[in-house]
């Protein structure tokens, strides 16, 4: 590292007198999205974050929860419900935990994943898209916005459903890694994994959107669903969450996927509804998690009413057009 002292006697040796300004540089223009590509990866994912939750407000009465959103317009306001969500009560809570504690079954098999995932794992999800530091850096910075969208909205509803964790009903559960320090409902690593999932395969459908890369874009995105899927199982292996926390954190994490794509390109999307209070088998008895159950119409998540778009954010585009080329 170059010490003060010596950049000092350098300047005093080359600079000679000051005469002034001589150089003219260029001037960025005044609100151009364009004007990101000038600034340091902090500030720019700072100001596309800013943007990206704008608007977006909570409801939280009678027992259910709300997520809108608030478009500002020259005529006024216009809210849009983008979600809804109750959650599942004492009783259902403790018929899930049957389901914990079999899953610990597990850990012996999958103790390296869990402890690998409790940060934010981009080296599975660079496994099924061949993601490269040296070529997809605004790729991961749209991953890294994903996920802090998915952290900034989990956290709320956490907040309101204040749903307590497994170990706090049995002390035979006995997680393998440390208990987060906030509300189990939804599972942030769940929500998390499909943002993610959402996000990266939309990203690589609009790459290419060709005839000849349909089944690639297909087969892919069946990996990156599985890869969701077992990230969010594992925090039910570890002992930190029920399955229910994951089949809500996975309608949680796909809404919000679809929220951001939409607001990155204009792409239209559904109200989605998630009710834990009804998360249940025959006769009340525990459900599992299950990938193949339908969240677009269905009892683990349903689409509600007719699709609409979303205005989108200048800055928002601008970075997800940069990544979109970089697959090109």
């Amino acid at each position: 590292m170059v010490s003060v002292d010596a950049l000092l006697l350098n300047r005093n040796a080359i600079a000679g007198p000051f005469e002034g300004p001589v150089i003219t540089p260029p001037v960025p223009d005044f609100n151009n999205p364009a004007n990101l590509h000038l600034w340091a990866d902090g500030p720019r994912l700072s100001a596309c974050f800013s943007e990206l939750v704008e608007g977006l407000q909570y409801g939280a009465h009678k027992g259910k929860a709300s997520l809108h959103f608030v478009e500002v317009g020259k005529k006024g306001c216009k809210q849009r419900e983008l979600l809804s969500l109750d959650a599942p009560d004492l009783t259902l809570l403790k018929a899930q935990m049957e389901l914990v504690a079999a899953y610990a079954d597990l850990r012996g098999d999958r103790g390296a994943e869990i402890v690998s995932q409790m940060g934010l794992p981009v080296p599975f999800w660079a496994a099924i898209t061949g993601i490269l530091d040296h070529r997809q850096k605004k790729t991961q910075q749209l991953l890294a916005l994903a996920f802090a969208l998915a952290n900034h909205v989990e956290m709320r509803f956490k907040q309101i459903f204040a749903v307590v964790r497994p170990v706090e009903l049995s002390p035979q559960i006995q997680p393998l890694i440390p208990t987060p320090g906030h509300g189990a409902y939804p599972s942030g690593h769940a929500t998390e994994a499909f943002i993610a999932a959402t996000v990266l395969d939309a990203l690589l459908r609009a790459a290419r959107p060709g005839a000849s890369h349909k089944q690639g874009n297909d087969d892919r995105r069946e990996q990156l669903q599985r890869q969701a899927y077992r990230i969010a199982v594992n925090r039910t292996v570890a002992g930190v969450h029920y399955p229910v926390d994951s089949a809500v954190g996975r309608v949680l994490g796909t809404l919000l996927g679809e929220f951001m794509v939409g607001r990155c390109s204009g792409a239209s999307l559904r109200q989605r509804e998630f009710l834990g209070s009804t998360y249940a088998g025959p006769g009340g008895s525990a459900r599992d998690f299950d990938l193949q159950d339908s969240i677009d119409n269905g009892e683990a998540g349903r689409q509600v009413g007719p699709a609409f778009g979303l205005p989108d954010g200048p800055l928002m585009a601008w970075l997800w057009n940069e990544a979109v080329k970089e697959w090109q």
